[in-house]
């Protein structure tokens, strides 16, 4: 992801900020009728459900009619609908596995009720109800935005239409930006000043954060040209590697110092967060620049973590590669942590596992260098920091 053109284009949305605000503002007035008609437990579920979508205009009737349909389908199975809302709003459960069976039980209702029409309940509409209902956590949804924006700000991913990897790798690249813009005190206080009574105040910025996307690829479309100079200039850089073995640990000292510390836990777990998913981006387009005829795939980006690696490299003999990345600005020897399904990992693919240890970010040039340990991870978890404990009583 180039930071030089997210920069570039914040300066250009700020600039054209009162224009792109009177066409736009809808969607805060949407957000804000959602959340003061929804619920879920309305005994009249459809005049509700109508009530709470009546501001999102185009955000779900611009070229299909997915919120008519919706609305007509609840008139008819009103308690199956509802139900459905009930699954996906639970986030217990995976985020792919609601939006597959939402999407699946209203074709289901529809075609029973209309079959000769579509019910039109794809990933923009899902993501539309997700983001209305959940407004600090999920981001509006359009492929072809999607597209275009990764154009624009070179990041490595090549979205197919109705894939569900593209969610898990939309919404993390929007948690990306989001982290540049949080940065730009004038841009919060543009946003903060045409927030008025009749609109969502979206003080997690995930709005703001999907408006900038969408004016990038619509209202700033001119300012493409600017940057095709600058894009055909650009020349791969190969970073420094080195390779970690069993004689580069360091080994800790055995006693705890006990002194107290007062840490915002919640806040540094969020921007360690988006420094291990910038690393993970940076180290993506890397690879598939190193390895051009292998097929590079962003596991913890597109299917979620718990896989024990976040990269999947296979190459054009289809020998596999799993790579799990540990990413810090600073350097090599900064701590970092390994869980317990990572090093299982390690230990079943053995040679086919590879740590990459990203440090050293220098953000003028857009590289890291890169430390490699190739295989079982047993030899560097020798020093736990926390236990897990079970009680029975």
């Amino acid at each position: 992801m180039n930071y030089k053109k997210i920069d570039y284009f914040k300066e250009e949305y700020k600039a054209r900020f009162d224009k792109i605000h009177l066409d736009e503002i809808y969607k805060w007035k949407a957000f804000k009728c959602f959340q003061d008609n929804w619920n879920i437990e309305s005994d009249d579920f459809t005049s509700m459900l109508s009530a709470s979508l009546d501001m999102t205009e185009n955000l779900l009737d611009s070229v299909v009619w997915p919120k008519t349909m919706l609305i007509q389908n609840s008139e008819k199975n009103e308690e199956q609908v509802r139900e459905l809302f009930y699954l996906l709003i639970d986030e217990e459960v995976d985020l792919i596995q609601r939006i597959n069976e939402f999407k699946d039980g209203i074709n289901k209702i529809s075609k029973s009720n209309f079959p000769d029409k579509k019910s039109y309940q794809d990933h923009r509409a899902i993501m539309v109800y997700l983001s209305l209902f959940y407004p600090d956590k999920y981001y509006l949804y359009k492929f072809g935005m999607f597209c275009d924006f990764i154009e624009s700000i070179d990041y490595s991913y090549e979205p197919r239409m109705g894939k569900d990897e593209n969610i898990g790798q939309y919404l993390n690249m929007c948690e990306l930006v989001r982290n540049e813009l949080v940065k730009d005190q004038e841009l919060l206080k543009l946003h903060k000043n045409r927030i008025d009574e009749d609109c969502y105040y979206d003080s997690n910025y995930n709005l703001l954060t999907q408006d900038f996307i969408y004016a990038v690829t619509r209202h700033l479309k001119d300012s493409q040209i600017s940057l095709e100079e600058d894009r055909a200039s650009e020349d791969y850089t190969a970073p420094t590697i080195t390779t970690i073995t069993e004689e580069n640990i360091i080994i800790p000292k055995g006693k705890s110092d006990f002194n107290p510390k007062l840490t915002n836990i919640k806040g540094q777990q969020r921007q360690n967060k988006i420094t291990g998913d910038a690393g993970e981006v940076w180290l993506v387009k890397h690879l598939k620049n190193e390895y051009k005829s292998s097929k590079v795939n962003h596991t913890s980006f597109e299917k979620g973590d718990g896989a024990g690696y976040d990269i999947k490299l296979v190459d054009k003999d289809d020998n596999v590669k799993y790579i799990e990345v540990k990413t810090t600005k600073g350097k090599c020897s900064t701590p970092f942590y390994i869980t317990k399904t990572e090093l299982n990992r390690s230990i079943q693919e053995k040679e086919k596992y590879y740590l990459y240890r990203l440090y050293d970010y220098d953000k003028e040039k857009d590289i890291y260098k890169i430390a490699i340990i190739n295989g079982d991870l047993t030899l560097f978890c020798g020093f736990p920091k926390s236990y897990r404990v079970s009680v029975k009583n």
